[in-house]
């Protein structure tokens, strides 16, 4: 990735470019993940317009940084701005101040999935759990547990390796991670997470962790429906043993609101947040 410097002069209406590094600020998502997005320009008679084009299947926030000289932001600097899925939208205007003199301009961009600002969300919605119909597990680490999710409503089932993994909820996967087998019990091995992460309609995100090295049997871009297999159990990662590592968030452009979720539980006419140490058992198709 790089950062540019582009710079006009009223004399020769030529545009240089100095490349050099570029600032990429991403708040965190498992595996560092980052949306694949293009920071674009076009030259006009009034200066630049910038464009971002999503290339991933869920929408995207781009916030844009500008260093400009003789250059208006039009739509102010250091905004965050939402990208549909598949779409390129004009972020900015830069326009001239003076024309009789130089102007010139840079910029650093940070990225992160989702939309900007959500805060709406289906609060009702009741999850199915994430194994196959007559399967039991125990839920080994709850919301806010003790081990690695502290102030984090996320949730651990202990599960065999190779235990088949079902999606909770109709979705569309837009990141898969399955190249990595190294395990251990410190934090700085969570970069080896292996994961799925699916969007749903409302905003919201899961993310299905430690599954097994090559161990997905969907990839970015499929459609799922809940209760589809998606892939198999592992023990990879920032792991303590075999077990499926899930949660359900809003993702912002610096940080992740996770959510409590509720899941039909036995035969399916009841649902509950799950609670740590309990098993729970998925008779319903």
């Amino acid at each position: 990735m790089t950062k540019k410097r582009i710079l006009d002069t009223p004399k020769f209406k030529e545009i240089v470019k100095f490349i050099c590094c570029i600032i990429v600020i991403l708040s965190y998502n498992a595996g560092n993940a980052q949306p694949d997005v293009e920071i674009t320009y076009t030259k006009s008679e009034r200066g630049y317009t910038v464009y971002a084009e999503n290339k991933e299947y869920c929408p995207i926030m781009v916030k844009l940084n500008f260093n400009t000289n003789n250059l208006r932001v039009v739509r102010g600097n250091n905004r965050v701005h939402t990208v549909k899925a598949n779409r390129k939208i004009p972020i900015t205007d830069l326009e001239v101040e003076n024309k009789n003199f130089p102007y010139s301009f840079s910029y650093n961009y940070a990225t992160n999935f989702g939309k900007n600002n959500t805060k709406k969300y289906d609060k009702d919605y009741e999850y199915y759990l994430p194994y196959a119909s007559t399967e039991s597990f125990e839920v080994v680490q709850g919301y806010n547990g003790s081990f690695s999710h502290q102030d984090k409503n996320a949730l651990d089932f202990g599960m065999p390796l190779n235990t088949p993994i079902m999606a909770i909820r109709d979705g569309v996967i837009v990141k898969v991670i399955e190249n990595n087998d190294i395990a251990c019990l410190e934090k700085i091995c969570a970069k080896f997470n292996n994961y799925i992460l699916i969007y749903h309609t409302d905003g919201t995100f899961a993310e299905y962790t430690h599954i097994k090295k090559d161990g997905s049997t969907v990839k970015k871009g499929d459609k799922v429906k809940k209760a589809e297999l998606i892939g198999y159990s592992g023990n990879v990662g920032w792991s303590s043993g075999p077990h499926l590592h899930l949660v359900v968030y809003l993702q912002k452009m610096e940080e992740r609101e996770t959510i409590k979720t509720r899941f039909l539980i036995d035969s399916g006419e009841k649902s509950e947040f799950l609670e740590e140490d309990k098993v729970y058992s998925r008779n319903y198709q």
